[in-house]
């Protein structure tokens, strides 16, 4: 692998990591893919049935199906370009996963999406159902075991050979947290891969105004999951969320770039999982020029991902005003409760 250094945007203040997405190796990341028809369950992740040039490294005595062999040669693949890359260049896969279904979505569907963005967002509950910071339903918690038993089946199948994540990344926000650990907790990992996610504060939904996106304090978060690894600096209290201004697109995904920088300089693995949500993953994949994908709630999708050092100042996103919260047009509290 190159030299690690040299992927770092701040060791020389005349170059910058430029991400891209390598296309033909993911349906997901295809034009032609419809994604609301797309099914990551029943697609092996999305990934291509097709050969590769280091397909010929293998021993012909490997008696393997044609899944199975389809990930395998994969993940040689992707560890021979890292192998023979210039030092400017690195490749990773990164898992994208969206939490489930979390009570927050219960209440937009609920109330409507007007009234819940310029009254109900702002409060922490009503009706017998709290969305501060919120937890998963049922629903998500199922929709979570649903994608723990793919990869069960998959890492464990005799048809497959998934590569189990070799880093964990996840929101701070609990119904990320909740849906990182349903998914991956108690799977049959390799013994020097354990599940041990790391908190990431860039990790996490437009921030602000919205008190599902206000997360819990830092004693909160290491008391109730105190298998986590919080990342250095991370605040008692949340020093990004405020009550009267929402992150723009723009910013977030200035964020989602400054994100991936901080994994592309520090973390050698190859495979890497991300758990969050939908507007960090729709910044993410535009922050490695993938095309827009949405996920329905507990959806994953593999990107591959290229990251070239360039020489030049980062092009940012023009940058859009800070939202506030809109005014409700009608009576919000005039909605039938369930």
């Amino acid at each position: 692998m190159g030299d690690t250094s040299l992927v770092l945007p701040e060791a020389n203040p005349s170059t910058h990591v430029e991400y891209s997405t390598v296309k033909g190796y993911f349906l997901q990341s295809e034009e032609s893919t419809d994604s609301s028809k797309f099914d990551f369950k029943k697609s092996n992740f999305g990934l291509i049935d097709r050969t590769y040039e280091t397909d010929n490294t293998f021993s012909n005595d490997l008696e393997l199906s044609p899944a199975k062999d389809q990930w395998q040669r994969f993940v040689k693949y992707v560890r021979y370009l890292n192998e023979h890359a210039p030092n400017d260049v690195k490749f990773k896969v990164i898992f994208m996963g969206r939490h489930g279904q979390g009570w927050h979505n219960v209440a937009e569907s609920k109330y409507g999406t007007e009234a819940w963005d310029c009254h109900w967002s702002l409060l922490d509950g009503a009706d017998g159902i709290t969305w501060a910071d919120a937890n998963l339903t049922d629903l998500g918690k199922q929709q979570a075991q649903d994608a723990h038993q793919l990869w069960n089946s998959l890492l464990a199948g005799e048809e497959n050979g998934i590569p189990s994540p070799e880093t964990y990344y996840v929101s701070p926000l609990v119904r990320a947290i909740q849906t990182a650990v349903i998914t991956f907790d108690k799977l049959d990992l390799p013994q020097e891969l354990p599940f041990k996610p790391v908190v990431k504060e860039l990790l996490r939904e437009a921030i602000g105004v919205h008190t599902c996106d206000r997360r819990s304090s830092a004693t909160f978060i290491r008391d109730s999951y105190p298998f986590l690894t919080i990342e250095d600096g991370f605040a008692e209290t949340d020093p990004l969320w405020t009550v009267d201004l929402r992150e723009p697109s723009s910013a977030r995904r200035v964020r989602m770039t400054a994100l991936l920088d901080d994994v592309f300089a520090t973390d050698e693995n190859t495979f890497i999982s991300f758990t969050s949500h939908s507007g960090a993953i729709r910044s993410l994949l535009e922050a490695v020029s993938h095309r827009s994908f949405g996920l329905e709630t507990g959806g994953v999708i593999p990107v591959f991902v290229k990251a070239q050092t360039v020489r030049g100042e980062r092009k940012t996103p023009d940058p859009e005003p800070s939202g506030t919260p809109p005014s409700c047009a009608t009576n919000p509290t005039s909605t039938p409760s369930l």
